[in-house]
């Protein structure tokens, strides 16, 4: 099942539609522009090269970048996010989707803050 095209993100409160403007082999692009900003996100899924031992890793990516466009007084500001899942191909779904499942419960506004704070 795909993501939803526009896919909603919520920044600072407010609502963005991200419209896909790109798909291909396993990933996906999403676009917003606005007068003074845009919003970029990429979904990609890859297979990763064979190990050693000849297992194949998989890995999954979502990335948000918010770009604020550069004035005269002002340079550009980027700020990216985004989130990688990696597992061994064939390995228990449940078993990896918890492990980020309990990734995505523990990033909650104050421990987003602690992160950006460089507290650990």
């Amino acid at each position: 099942m795909a993501f939803a095209d526009p896919t909603p993100v919520t920044i600072a409160a407010a609502v963005k539609n991200l419209v896909r403007i790109d798909s291909g082999k396993y990933g996906s692009e999403y676009l917003l522009v606005e007068a003074l900003q845009e919003f970029r996100m990429f979904i990609r899924s890859v297979e990763l090269k064979k190990e050693a031992d000849g297992r194949r890793k998989v890995r999954h990516n979502i990335s948000l970048r918010q770009t604020i466009y550069a004035t005269a007084t002002v340079p550009q500001v980027l700020r990216t996010c985004s989130v990688v899942i990696e597992h061994y191909w064939g390995d228990d779904v449940t078993a990896y989707d918890d492990v980020a499942l309990a990734v995505a419960a523990m990033m909650t506004a104050p421990n987003i803050v602690k992160l950006n704070n460089f507290e650990s």
